[in-house]
Parts: C-alpha cells; sequence; structure tokens
C-alpha cells in the first residue's frame, strides 16, 4: 500500500511536469510564459478585467519583485497586453487591467493549455 508521503510526492511530480509541458507549449506556440497566461487568466475573470497589482500577486504566488518584473515585461513585450493604472483613491495602489490584445492572446493560450491538459490528466 503507498503511503501518503509518497502520493503526495508523485502528485508533486505530476503537477511540476504538467506546468513544465505547458510553459514549454504557451512559450513555443504564444510566446507567453505560464505565469504571463496566469496574469491574463485571472484579470479575465475579475470585473471589469482589473485588479489591484497586490491581489493578482497572490493570484499567481510570486514575490513582489518578481511580479513587478513580469508586469514590466508584460506591458512592453507582448504589444500591451496589460495597462498598469494608479489607484484614484490611493496613490500607492497600482490597478493592472486586460487590453484587448490580452484577451485576444489569453485565447489563443487557452487553447494551447486546454489541448495540453486534456493529453495529460484522461
Amino acid at each position: 500500500m503507498t503511503s501518503l508521503i509518497e502520493r503526495w510526492i508523485e502528485f508533486t511530480r505530476m503537477q511540476r511536469s504538467t506546468a513544465e509541458v505547458l510553459e514549454n507549449k504557451l512559450l513555443e506556440s504564444s510566446k507567453l510564459t505560464l505565469n504571463e497566461y496566469y496574469v491574463l487568466y485571472f484579470l479575465n475573470k475579475a470585473k471589469n478585467k482589473k485588479m489591484r497589482l497586490n491581489d493578482l500577486q497572490i493570484e499567481i504566488g510570486l514575490s513582489q519583485s518578481a511580479m513587478s518584473r513580469m508586469i514590466s515585461r508584460m506591458e512592453d513585450k507582448n504589444c500591451g497586453v496589460i495597462e498598469r493604472h494608479i489607484c484614484s483613491d490611493d496613490k500607492r495602489g497600482v490597478y493592472i487591467s486586460l487590453t484587448q490584445s490580452g484577451i485576444n492572446m489569453l485565447e489563443k493560450g487557452q487553447i494551447i493549455v486546454d489541448d495540453v491538459l486534456q493529453d495529460l490528466l484522461k
């Protein structure tokens, strides 16, 4: 009988392997990293397709500095898939919003993600 820790280790290996395949397929087909895809995904689900940067950071699970670097790259790299806005009620807060280019990029990425997950999680 398999111990709980062995099942846990197998689960984490499968998760890492799946994330690696997703990342490689996304990069090859849409030039998105998996974390960039997650940004677009969570923004698309959010009300008005925008979120506070801090809330988005929690969803993605990156440090503040890593998240800030990635958002800066996404503003430049992907031809404006996101936009950064200063909160009108709190000048220290930053909102990130999804643009139409971001929606288009997400739709392309979603096809890839769905295909990979269907194959791997049968």
